[in-house]
């Protein structure tokens, strides 16, 4: 009850203010996108407390959430998966404050500078003029950063699943590598199971990390291109989404199928996920050899935007591609190179040893 008995400070009713439900719908309608806007009026001081928790960033809107009974608030949600929230500015009627949201489905670590929110006036032009200047560059950049972070804690996760099967594999086969017991089977689904948990989120967050890396390997270094195969790797890459999205989809016309009360229900959707588990093993598998690249890719960008001539690079190459008539194109459609795989064939000795 610390938070009840501390925020003791309302901001004033609903109708002393500015309309923040029609407010978002004119914001909405003015931010680069498309975008869904959800308003609740809130009932009770603990309505805001879920905001609080999904809050990205810190600044004026941690600082209403924590110590204002706020009255209502506005979700505001891209077609692209950003959220923002709207709520009001505690003791300015005539002022909104507006912030992101943690992105869903990966973890934002303390290592990623949060986005933090604006300040805007009532008229939606100017404050989608300061959320779209501000506010949005800044989220765009975290959430990159932060679903890159993401990514390489996924794939060491990833490999270790395939180095912990690898190590126990064999020991449950017989010496002409067939099965000895249902152990193998059982084991095989877990492994199956780590490996589809750490790609899924990914169906969502992947193309825009392919998007941003197709986007920037023209300005990379030759070298470092063709040492990382980069270009076949997102190519790859891509393909493994296409695929992992195909299973998913699949999976989800199960699950929606099934009588959420019928006696067996439990039993199809657990075999339904081991389906979608071991049918998606191929592209998960596909995802963690590959999915180093983007994260190699970032580091490089990283490197070039710190180097006395990175600016001066990447203004030179954006000019280029500005005037081309196939700029275009070539952001749009996967970079193209050799189908020969990569050096190694890691990956096509797991799928050898466990199918």
């Amino acid at each position: 009850m610390a938070d009840a008995s501390r925020a003791t400070v309302s901001c004033h009713p609903p109708q002393e203010r500015a309309d923040l439900a029609l407010f978002a719908e004119a914001l909405a309608t003015r931010l680069p996108g498309v975008w869904a806007v959800t308003a609740r009026e809130h009932t009770a001081y603990t309505d805001q407390f879920p905001l609080r928790e999904k809050l990205w960033g810190f600044g004026h809107v941690r600082w209403a959430l924590s110590e204002f009974v706020l009255q209502r608030d506005a979700v505001l949600t891209s077609d692209s998966g950003a959220e923002l929230v709207v709520i009001d500015r505690p003791l300015r009627r005539h002022e909104f404050l507006v912030a992101a949201l943690e992105p869903r489905g990966i973890n934002a670590s303390d290592a990623v500078k949060a986005p933090d929110g604006v300040v805007v006036s009532a008229d939606p032009a100017r404050a989608a003029a300061t959320v779209a200047g501000r506010l949005l560059p800044r989220y765009e950049r975290a959430v990159h950063q932060a679903r890159i972070e993401h990514l390489a804690v996924a794939v060491a996760a990833g490999e270790r699943a395939l180095a912990e099967w690898d190590a126990v594999s064999d020991s449950l086969c017989d010496d002409d590598h067939w099965p000895l017991d249902d152990r193998y089977g059982l084991r095989q689904q877990q492994r199956d199971a780590e490996m589809w948990a750490q790609f899924a989120p990914f169906l969502d967050h992947g193309p825009a990390l392919l998007a941003h890396a197709e986007q920037t390997l023209p300005l990379l270094d030759p070298a470092d291109r063709a040492a990382g195969r980069w270009p076949y790797r997102l190519r790859v890459l891509r393909d493994a989404l296409a695929d992992g999205a195909r299973v998913q989809s699949d999976f989800q016309v199960v699950a929606d199928a099934l009588v959420p009360d019928h006696p067996r229900a439990k039993e199809v959707f657990d075999r339904a996920v081991a389906e979608r588990n071991a049918e998606g093993w191929d592209c998960a598998l596909t995802w963690t050899d590959n999915a180093g690249a983007l994260v190699d890719m970032a580091r490089a960008e990283q490197a070039l935007e710190h180097s006395p001539q990175g600016p001066k690079r990447s203004a030179q190459a954006e000019a280029a591609r500005t005037r081309s008539p196939l700029a275009s194109r070539d952001c749009a459609a996967p970079v193209q190179e050799s189908p020969t795989r990569p050096v190694g064939l890691q990956g096509h000795d797991r799928r050898s040893r466990s199918r």
